[in-house]
């Protein structure tokens, strides 16, 4: 039986998981592509034994590994995660939430509440502007339907560069995680760091192919994904996601605070990078084709120590 990958068909999230649906990989896994809220339920009924998941649903899934190196991430405007507003709205009194988003609906949450310091009331709604716009005054949308808002029409906030200007770090929207109780295979961090280069490589083909499906030129789509969409997950990155997670759970958006533990290359070994000789075991168990991760670990330990 194939390892099953659940993971977002947005176009975000395509780079990662180009290899296992159209390249080299294909035939390796059975994948079940979704939307990011329910790629994280199908995870955590074990429909799925890797998932690319909303960020957040790592503090909320018990017993995940992260698989290290790779993420949807932003070091700047990501373009596809806004709060948007009519333009002659007035003060922001209610919020309509995008019922596909999980880390975004939360990031929304911190910005409005610890940054701007507003209480709302907040409504869960299917990802459709106008409707969700006749029942509050703010909308929170993810994904490719937030590629066609237009900022000529609406008033537009980027959450990831909202972030990164009170932050100060990249902000990481969802990541490789998998489940601890079924057999992984031991090159699991080699493949998906091939098909993380698979992906890389192929993003003007994606751009193109989006294009077309998604009814919008095929320059702002590469564009995109070049200088908006940033797959890596260093310890910037990491930084960042645990600042996220420190702030939501302060703020009572997640029940417990759980430390980042990362997959090992062979058998399905938690790591903590918090812990004294978790990333020196790691990084020797890391395989020889990973030089990436460990290079990432490398640089978490100079964090860390």
């Amino acid at each position: 039986m194939k390892v099953r990958i659940v993971l977002s068909d947005y176009l975000n999230s395509a780079p990662l998981g180009w290899s296992f649906l159209h390249g080299p990989l294909k035939d390796r896994f059975d994948v079940l592509p979704s939307v990011p809220a329910r790629c994280a339920e199908q995870l955590a009924r074990g429909e799925g034994e890797i998932g690319l998941i909303p960020s957040i649903e790592y503090q909320r899934i018990p017993d995940l590994h992260i698989i290290p190196g790779m993420a949807v991430a932003s070091a700047s405007k990501i373009r596809s995660v806004l709060m948007v507003r009519r333009r002659q709205s007035g003060k922001i009194h209610s919020v309509a939430l995008d019922t596909n988003s999980r880390t975004s609906v939360v990031l929304a949450k911190l910005l409005l509440e610890l940054k701007m310091g507003l209480k709302l009331k907040y409504m869960p709604h299917a990802p459709d502007l106008p409707s969700m716009l006749n029942g509050c005054d703010t909308a929170v949308i993810i994904g490719d339907r937030a590629l066609k808002v237009s900022p000529k029409e609406y008033c537009v906030t980027d959450l990831a560069e909202a972030w990164i200007g009170w932050q100060q770090r990249p902000f990481v929207f969802a990541l490789w995680a998998c489940r601890s109780d079924p057999p992984l295979p031991s090159d699991l961090l080699a493949v998906f760091q091939q098909a993380k280069e698979y992906g890389l490589r192929s993003r003007p083909e994606i751009a193109g192919i989006y294009s077309k499906t998604l009814g919008l030129p095929e320059s702002p789509l590469n564009n995109y994904l070049f200088d908006n969409v940033d797959y890596e997950l260093s310890p910037r990155h990491i930084e960042g996601l645990e600042k996220f997670y420190s702030l939501a759970s302060e703020h009572d958006l997640i029940a417990d605070l759980k430390t980042l533990r990362f997959l090992n290359a062979g058998a399905p070994e938690l790591y903590d990078v918090g812990r004294p000789g978790h990333l020196e075991k790691l990084e020797k168990d890391v395989s020889d084709g990973a030089h990436h991760t460990r290079e990432m670990i490398r640089k978490i330990r100079c964090g860390v120590q």
